[in-house]
């Protein structure tokens, strides 16, 4: 039976088109090299074997990465589904029921009639009335227009982007296990660097004192030197206290209770040596998760508009079911007596819920709209962070050059002050001002190193992150 329900015709806006991203060729002008560290594992890239080590671990273990990898899971199952709409949707029924017609109504009335003597006895109809029923049912929509076809494609492209969104939070945990990493040995360098400033302090003041007793310097200095020893006492445990939290913080990220954590010296640190190639532009339009998740998503909202486009067009729906009823198990499945089947079609097409369609439409495009915004900001902002990394790196790196040299100037400082201290032709605030610099100094080249490191982790990962 083909049953033909309501036609109609409607002229569908066409789509629209987006505009292509166009990066400048290379990052800075002295820099064309099409080699990239963004190519590179981070098991390459990070050259410390402990750190290396722990990353491994946090990927295995890390709650919030883990709970990332399930939505990926989300979204295979949801591309399936879409994937699914294609194909005619099948089901099996197995029924019964028992009713009884009062002998006062219509179909009471009917069946008694209906019992006829020259009708066989078993096609009698039993009162109470019995049922049982077994048979599939189906029901599948052919895609005349290609409308199902974009959907399934549109949730395809949304499945890799939730593959690109995993590869982003892979490479955020990467670095933030990096840079937790170094924060510790930094930490560790500059709780270090206080022990030495105590015992130095501790020296002068045992000087001071000497000298106090020979009547060459007064109990000013000497209590000053104390005062400044129990300064970087406090400094000292304020250290140690936040090396603790950080290290049961790093626990936490490699998904694991407390323990020791070892891990390379500060001197270690420094001396590695990080991938300097960034490559061009145009790289980051594949290598960087978020650009490539922001593109699928242009690509999958595209497949959306035209399956809206297409919801202005007739629909035809086949469907039917077939099996076997009967009044009575023992006559359930005779052939073709209690077999039962039905065929239906129809074509349908908006007419009343015009309004409704074109809502959705304009929604659809809206939503294209919007990402392909999203998609030309993502580009925008991924590409000035990397030069803004990259004219950190160069910036930094002289600076740990100076740094390096005004170190050297306040220790030799330091020594030369003691000396005179010592000799007595200089005073006791010499001394605690050549000390204070010295200290000043070697926290801000203990910071500047650390932040060096976690620079190039941030540019390894605006590159893209590498491949894992």
């Amino acid at each position: 039976m083909l049953s033909v329900f309501m036609l109609g015709s409607c002229k569908a806006p066409q789509l629209s088109r987006t505009e292509k991203v166009k990066l400048p060729s290379v990052f800075v002008e002295d820099s064309s090299d099409t080699l990239t560290m963004a190519s590179m594992s981070w098991k390459s890239f990070f050259p410390d074997h402990y750190l290396t080590a722990y990353i491994d671990t946090a990927l295995a273990n890390n709650h919030t990465f883990l709970k990332a990898v399930e939505r990926m899971s989300i979204a295979r199952a949801q591309m399936k589904v879409g994937k699914g709409a294609m194909f005619p949707e099948v089901m099996l029924g197995v029924g019964g029921n028992v009713q009884r017609f009062g002998e006062y109504t219509m179909d009471g009335v009917g069946n008694s009639t209906t019992n006829t003597s020259d009708l066989q006895a078993d096609k009698h109809i039993p009162s109470p009335y019995k049922s049982v029923n077994i048979g599939l049912n189906f029901q599948w929509e052919a895609d005349i227009w290609g409308k199902l076809n974009d959907k399934r494609r549109a949730s395809a492209k949304r499945w890799m982007s939730s593959i690109e969104a995993t590869r982003l939070a892979q490479t955020l945990l990467v670095c933030e296990v990096a840079n937790t990493y170094y924060k510790l040995v930094g930490l560790d360098k500059k709780a270090y660097v206080l022990h030495l400033a105590i015992e130095k302090t501790k020296e002068s003041q045992e000087l001071a004192e000497i000298l106090m007793n020979e009547g060459e310097e007064s109990r000013l200095s000497v209590d000053q030197f104390r005062s400044r020893s129990l300064k970087l006492e406090d400094m000292l445990l304020q250290t140690e206290q936040e090396i603790a939290e950080t290290e049961r913080g790093f626990a936490v990220l490699l998904g694991k209770y407390p323990f020791e954590i070892k891990r390379s010296t500060f001197e270690q640190v420094s001396s590695f040596g990080f991938p300097i190639e960034v490559g061009i532009p145009a790289q980051l339009l594949r290598n960087r998760p978020d650009v490539v998740a922001a593109e699928l998503e242009l690509l999958a909202s595209k497949s959306d508009l035209s399956a809206a486009r297409k919801t202005f067009f007739p629909s035809l729906v086949i469907g039917g079911s077939g099996g076997w009823e009967a009044f009575s198990l023992n006559k359930w499945f005779s052939s073709p007596a209690s077999m039962v089947y039905n065929l239906a079609a129809g074509l349908t097409a908006p007419i009343f819920k015009r309004n409704e369609v074109r809502a959705l439409w304009a929604e659809a495009k809206a939503n294209q709209r919007i990402a392909l915004l999203d998609y030309h900001q993502t580009v925008l902002q991924s590409y000035v962070e990397v030069v803004d990394l990259i004219s950190a790196s160069e910036q930094m790196s002289l600076r740990k050059e100076l740094k390096a040299e005004e170190s050297r100037i306040h220790h030799r400082s330091i020594y030369n002050a003691n000396k005179l201290f010592k000799a007595g032709f200089a005073g006791y605030l010499d001394v605690l001002s050549a000390d204070e610099r010295y200290l000043d100094c070697e926290l801000e080249r203990i910071e500047l190193n650390i932040a060096y490191c976690k620079l190039h982790t941030m540019l390894y990962r605006s590159l893209g992150g590498g491949t894992f």
